[in-house]
């Protein structure tokens, strides 16, 4: 009966200490997929500012014409 117990409380142990490496992996890699989503983010962010667009639609010859419209020069 003793010797039961302890195998048993034995695997039980085993099996938490098992769960609790595994939750802590999947914690570090949801971290680090987080910390990766905010990169992209605000690299999303600096590519697609208006003064971005603004000097890129510039530099390949796009001149505004209001607000929400842009002409090539010469059109």
């Amino acid at each position: 009966m003793y010797l039961s117990l302890l195998i048993t409380l034995g695997t039980l142990g085993y099996f938490n200490q098992s769960a609790n490496q595994a939750i802590a992996r999947l914690e570090q890699h949801k971290a680090e997929l987080e910390d990766r989503v905010l990169q992209l983010t605000l690299t999303h962010y600096q590519h697609t500012s208006a003064l971005v667009l603004r000097e890129w639609a510039r530099n390949n010859g796009f001149i505004p014409m209001s607000v929400a419209q842009w002409a090539r020069e010469g059109q």
